[in-house]
C-alpha cells in the first residue's frame, strides 16, 4: 500500500507545482453538441440550465460553485440543496449519512447513489451502505434529483438520486494544482491536468486528477494521545477517442481508471452527556488502537455513438473496495459482556473505557476489537438508448435503459481481546481470520426502464416505468446456512409541467418507491411507497425561485440492524418492517444577485444570495414493537429519529475581478436519535445549530490566488448525533490558506 500511497503523492506533487489554468466547468454552449448528448445520457440531470426546466425538484451545483468553498466533505455542499437530511458523524464527511425527503439517512443507503450516471455504492444491492463515497474535490459537478428521476436509474427509487461527475476530458489545456495547509496540521495537494489538442487532430484527449488529503483530526485521546484523522490518496484518470465530430456516424470510446486508499483513526466509541459537556473534542483510551484502512478501484469504458436523431451509450464497469476497520466492538468486566451504548451507562465499564480501571485481557475482563474485514465487488453493463420524433403536434424524446448488475459483499472478520493498563492497550489473544463471520452476500440484477419526454404547447408529459428482477443469497460458511431470496418488481410514474413563461412553470408528479431487501435479512418484503410532489418555479434575469411540496407515502418502510446505527437489538443486516410511514413537507430555494439592483456598478461588481428552507415531519402510522433499537417501543404519530424538522441555508458573496468572499450558514433543528414525540428527553437528540463557513480568494499576482476557508467560524460545539455508541460532536473551527496559481 505505501507503495501506491508514494506514487499517487509524487504525481501529486509534479501536478501540484505545475502551473494552474481555471477548470471551471464547460457551459453547455460551449461543449460540443455530443459531448452534451453523452453528459445528458449520464446525468440525471445534464446541466444548470435544464434543472431550471425539469418536471420535477432538481439541483445542480456546478464546478463554480464547488471551487468557491474549496470543500471536500459531501455534507458541506449538500447543505446547499433544500431537502436533503444529513446527520454528521466523524465532521470532515468521509462516511455520509445522506438522507432525501425523510427517508433514512443512515450509511446513505436508501438513496440511488452514483458517479458518471454509475452505481457506487460498495455493493449496491447486497450491501450499499457508503463506506466508500466519491471525492468531492475532483468533481466537475453534483447533481441532486428528488422525484421520479430514478426510476431512470435505480435501484432505490423511495427517495431521491445523487450523481457525483468527474472531471471530463476537456476540448482545450487544462492544467490546476492547489496547495494548502490548515489547522490541526492539515495537508491538501491536488493536481490536474488535461487536454485533447496536444496530439493536433482532436481525436484523442485525456484527463488525470490527483489529491492528497491529510490532517491530525480535532479530537484527542486520553492519557495516550494519537491522532483522530485521515490520510487519504485519490486519482483518476480518463482517455478519450473519438471520430470527427462531422463525421455521418460520429463514435466516442472513454476509458477510466480510479484508485482511492484511505487511513483514517476513526472509531465508533462516543462519549457519555457528561463528558460531552466538559470536553465534546475527547476520545477515550480505549478507542487508541481504532483504525480504517480501506482501498478503492474503478473501471469502466464507455461506448457512444450517435446516428442522427438516434444514440447508444453503453457501459462496462467494474468497481473493487476492500477495508478492514479494526474498531472497539464492546467490553467485558467481570465476565459480564456489554455493547457500547449500554457499557457508557454502567459506572464500571465507563471507567475501563476511560482507561481508570485495569483489565487484565482475560476472557473475564478485556476490551474486544474486531476487524470488520470485507472485500466488494459491483460489475456490470448498462445501455441507454434515446431519439427523438414528433408525432403530430407532440415532440417525443423517448429513452429506454437495460442494466445487468452483479455485486458481492465478502465478510471474514475477527475479534482480538485487549488488556488495558493504565490507560495503554496491549493485544492479549488474537481470533482466528473468519472465526467472528465468514460470509458471501450476493445479488444478481437485471434491469429495464423506459421513459418518454413528450411536449405539447406549454405542457411536458414524463411517463416512465422500471422493472427489476433481483436474485439475492447469502452463504454462512461458520454454520454452513444459504438463505435465497427473488425480487420482482414493476417501478412507474409520471411527471407533468406547465409553462406559463419562459420565467415561469409549475409540475407536479407522482411515482412508485422502491427498495429491495438485503441478502442478510430475515425479512424478505421490500420497501415500497407511493410518491408526490408538487411545485412551482420562476427563472428570471434577475432572481430564481422555486417551491415544491412532497409527500411520501410508505406503505412498508425498512430499517436494518448495523454497527453504524448502534444496533444491538438484532443480528447484523437483520431488517425490521415499520410499516406504513407518512413523510411529508416543504422546499423552498430563492437565488439573487443584488449588484443588479445597482445598474452602474453590476458590470464590475456580482452579488450573490441564495437561501433555502425544508419543513419536513416523518411519522410512524402504527403502533408496535421493534428489536431495531432506533425504534424501540413506537406509537402511531411517534416522529423517525434523524429527521429535523426545520432547516435553512444561506448563503451572500462578493466577486469581483481581483477577489471574492463568500459567506454560508446552515442551520438544524434538534433530530431525534430514538423514535418518539412531544419534547425531546435529554440524551435522545441532537443539539440544534447554526454553522457558519468563510471562503475568500484574492489574485496577488496575474493569475496567481491565495485563498482561505475556515469552518465553523463561532467554533459553535454541539452533538451532531448518538450512533453509533454516544456523543459525537460537529467539527469545531478549523482553517486552511493556500494558493492556486492561472497562466
Amino acid at each position: 500500500m505505501m507503495t501506491r500511497i508514494k506514487a499517487t503523492l509524487l504525481l501529486t506533487t509534479i501536478l501540484a507545482a505545475s502551473p494552474f489554468y481555471s477548470a471551471t466547468a464547460e457551459e453547455p454552449s460551449t461543449m460540443d453538441s455530443h459531448t452534451k448528448t453523452i453528459m445528458e445520457r449520464v446525468m440525471v440531470i445534464g446541466n444548470a440550465e435544464r434543472a431550471q426546466n425539469l418536471t420535477g425538484s432538481a439541483q445542480f451545483i456546478d464546478k463554480e460553485i464547488l471551487d468557491q468553498n474549496n470543500y471536500t466533505d459531501i455534507n458541506r455542499v449538500l447543505r446547499q440543496v433544500p431537502g436533503v437530511n444529513i446527520q454528521e458523524e466523524e465532521g470532515y464527511g468521509n462516511r455520509p449519512n445522506i438522507g432525501l425527503r425523510g427517508g433514512r439517512s443512515e450509511r446513505s443507503a436508501d438513496i440511488t447513489l452514483m458517479e458518471d450516471g454509475i452505481l457506487i455504492a460498495p455493493a449496491p444491492y447486497a450491501a450499499p451502505s457508503a463506506y466508500y463515497f466519491p471525492r468531492v474535490n475532483r468533481m466537475e459537478a453534483v447533481e441532486v434529483r428528488k422525484g421520479s428521476s430514478t426510476i431512470k436509474f435505480g435501484p432505490r427509487t423511495t427517495s431521491g438520486a445523487i450523481n457525483l461527475i468527474s472531471s471530463s476530458v476537456p476540448e482545450t489545456q487544462e492544467i490546476e494544482s492547489l496547495v494548502g495547509y490548515g489547522t490541526d496540521n492539515t495537508k491538501r495537494l491536488q493536481g490536474h491536468y488535461g487536454d485533447s489538442a496536444a496530439f493536433g487532430s482532436g481525436n484523442f484527449g485525456f484527463v488525470i486528477d490527483a489529491s492528497h488529503d491529510q490532517t491530525d483530526g480535532f479530537k484527542k485521546i486520553d492519557i495516550v494521545g494519537g491522532d483522530t484523522g485521515y490520510s487519504i490518496q485519490d486519482i483518476m484518470g480518463k482517455v478519450k477517442i473519438s471520430t470527427d465530430p462531422t463525421a455521418n456516424i460520429y463514435q466516442s470510446v472513454e476509458l477510466k481508471i480510479g484508485g482511492t486508499e484511505e487511513d483514517s483513526d476513526e472509531t465508533y466509541l462516543g462519549l457519555t452527556q457528561n463528558d460531552f459537556d466538559a470536553d465534546p473534542y475527547r476520545r477515550y483510551a480505549a478507542s487508541q488502537v481504532d483504525n480504517m484502512d480501506a482501498t478503492h478501484r474503478q473501471y469502466h469504458i464507455r461506448h457512444f455513438v450517435d446516428f442522427g436523431n438516434f444514440d447508444a451509450t453503453t457501459t462496462l464497469y467494474h468497481n473493487q473496495f476492500a477495508r478492514s476497520w479494526y474498531k472497539l466492538d464492546d467490553i467485558t468486566v467481570g465476565g459480564v459482556r456489554q455493547s457500547l451504548g449500554n457499557a457508557l451507562t454502567m459506572p464500571a465499564f465507563l471507567s475501563a473505557l476511560q482507561g481508570q480501571t485495569n483489565l487484565d485481557g482475560s476472557g473475564a475482563n478485556n476490551l474486544t476489537v474486531r476487524a470488520n474485514n470485507r472485500d466488494y465487488y459491483a460489475t456490470g453493463v448498462q445501455t441507454d438508448l434515446a431519439t427523438q420524433f414528433d408525432l403530430g403536434q407532440t415532440q417525443h424524446q423517448f429513452e429506454f435503459g437495460a442494466r445487468y448488475h452483479y455485486d458481492k459483499e465478502d465478510r471474514f472478520q475477527h475479534e482480538d481481546l485487549y488488556a488495558i493498563t493504565n490507560g495503554v492497550m496491549a493485544l492479549a489473544s488474537s481470533g482466528a481470520p473468519g472465526s467472528n463471520a465468514n460470509r458471501h452476500g450476493t445479488a444478481k440484477a437485471t434491469a429495464f426502464y423506459a421513459q418518454n419526454e413528450i411536449s405539447y404547447a406549454n405542457w411536458t408529459f414524463v411517463p416512465g416505468v422500471r422493472y427489476e428482477y433481483i436474485d439475492l443469497k447469502r452463504e454462512d460458511f461458520n454454520n454452513s446456512t444459504i438463505r435465497e431470496n427473488t425480487v420482482d418488481e414493476i417501478v412507474p410514474g409520471i411527471g407533468i409541467g406547465y409553462a406559463f413563461t419562459d420565467e415561469m412553470s409549475v409540475f407536479g408528479g407522482v411515482h412508485k418507491g422502491f427498495a429491495p431487501p438485503s441478502p442478510s435479512s430475515t425479512n424478505d418484503d421490500n420497501e415500497e411507497s407511493i410518491n408526490y410532489e408538487l411545485g412551482g418555479r420562476y427563472n428570471g434575469n434577475i432572481f430564481n425561485t422555486e417551491l415544491v411540496g412532497f409527500f411520501n407515502d410508505y406503505s412498508n418502510l425498512l430499517g436494518e440492524c448495523t454497527l453504524s446505527s448502534g444496533c444491538t437489538g438484532g443480528a447484523t443486516g437483520d431488517q425490521f418492517n415499520a410499516g406504513e410511514v407518512d413523510a411529508y413537507g416543504v422546499e423552498f430555494s430563492l437565488g439573487y444577485d443584488a449588484a443588479t439592483a445597482f445598474p452602474s456598478i453590476s458590470k464590475n461588481i456580482s452579488l450573490p444570495i441564495n437561501f433555502n428552507y425544508t419543513y419536513t415531519n416523518a411519522e410512524f402510522q402504527n403502533t408496535f414493537v421493534s428489536g431495531f433499537d432506533e425504534w424501540g417501543n413506537v406509537s402511531a404519530g411517534d416522529e423517525l429519529p434523524y429527521i429535523p424538522m426545520h432547516q435553512f441555508y444561506i448563503s451572500a458573496g462578493v466577486v469581483v475581478s481581483k477577489w471574492e468572499m463568500h459567506v454560508a450558514g446552515k442551520y438544524v433543528d434538534e433530530m431525534r436519535t430514538q423514535a418518539g414525540s412531544g419534547s425531546i428527553p435529554t440524551g435522545q437528540g441532537t443539539d440544534k445549530h447554526f454553522i457558519v463557513d468563510v471562503a475568500g480568494e484574492y489574485e496577488v499576482l496575474d493569475n496567481t490566488r491565495l485563498f482561505f476557508t475556515a469552518d465553523n467560524i463561532f467554533d459553535t460545539e454541539y452533538v451532531a448525533a448518538r450512533r453509533p455508541a454516544g456523543a459525537r460532536p460537529g467539527k469545531p473551527m478549523t482553517a486552511l490558506a493556500g494558493i492556486k496559481v492561472e497562466f
